[in-house]
């Protein structure tokens, strides 16, 4: 790895674990989850926290990891639900961290036109392709399905965003 990504990766202390995401959702007072993602422990994180994975509709469901890349999550909900989407932004250039955990770390590649992720996982390295979508494609998907924006986050620090700051984390809500 480049000397510039590994500081990247050094500098990102504070992004999510699965244990974060695990006890957000227990907060939440959520019972069952709906989940599709490429966190390899999540599901174990959430069974400890007392939440139930069910393959239906539930209240919370969440699409983590450039899921909404390749499916929607919008059929997944409840009537009165809320669908969490961790997406991976547009960028110009460059090589950018997009989740330092205890057990694996994931970067985002672009040379302004192709883009690709980067997950090493215990001593081992994968690569994908793809199109991230931006922000205001997730809310049109989003608006069509009759969900709302209840808030955007940077990331699983929960920060909220400065002018410049890409938003890789949405809750939105179906009314």
């Amino acid at each position: 790895m480049p000397a510039q990504a590994q500081r990247v990766l050094a500098s990102l202390f504070d992004m999510a674990d699965v244990s974060d995401i695990a006890q957000w959702c227990s907060k939440r007072g959520h019972q069952q989850v709906t989940l599709k993602t490429r966190r390899p422990n999540l599901s174990d994180a959430l069974v400890d926290a007392g939440i139930e994975i069910v393959d239906g509709p539930s209240d919370l469901v969440l699409w983590l990891d450039d899921e909404i890349c390749f499916s929607a999550p919008w059929e997944q909900s409840s009537s009165a639900g809320e669908v969490l989407i961790e997406a991976c932004l547009p960028m110009t250039r460059g090589v950018h961290a997009v989740a330092v955990e205890t057990d694996r770390a994931v970067i985002l590649s672009s040379d302004g036109n192709n883009y690709r992720r980067i997950e090493f996982t215990e001593g081992e390295m994968a690569t994908v392709d793809f199109q991230p979508l931006t922000t205001n494609t997730i809310d049109e998907s989003a608006r069509q399905a009759g969900f709302t924006l209840i808030n955007r986050w940077v990331d699983w620090s929960m920060d909220p965003p400065l002018h410049s700051d890409p938003c890789h984390l949405s809750l939105f809500r179906n009314f």
